[in-house]
């Protein structure tokens, strides 16, 4: 279960490895930064952070893992987000580029 207002740590740990991050705006010049992440004892799964660049920092959002499986799971405020599709289709193509440059 993803915790709804815990700060994520995935950064800090080496069980993950950072593989890129993009922003979308939000409207009135601010944005919020994803950061996609592979688990390094499980290359399957991955974590997928938000941070809206406030002193709250990063929070994890979705738990993913590549290929798709029932095993995935979304923060539940972004599960009916209308950005979500954008934001997983931008995660999934860091994922894919990690993957075929390996």
């Amino acid at each position: 279960m993803i915790e709804i207002s815990r700060r994520d740590d995935t950064a800090a740990s080496p069980d993950w490895t950072k593989l890129g991050e993009f922003y979308i705006g939000i409207g009135r010049g601010d944005r919020v930064r994803f950061t996609v992440f592979r688990s390094n004892p499980d290359p399957t799964l991955h974590r997928l952070t938000a941070d809206e660049l406030t002193k709250a920092g990063p929070r994890l959002i979705a738990v993913l893992t590549e290929p798709p499986t029932k095993a995935e799971e979304w923060h539940p405020a972004w599960r009916r987000d209308p950005m979500r599709p954008t934001v997983e289709s931008q995660s999934r193509d860091i994922i894919h580029e990690a993957t075929v440059g390996q």
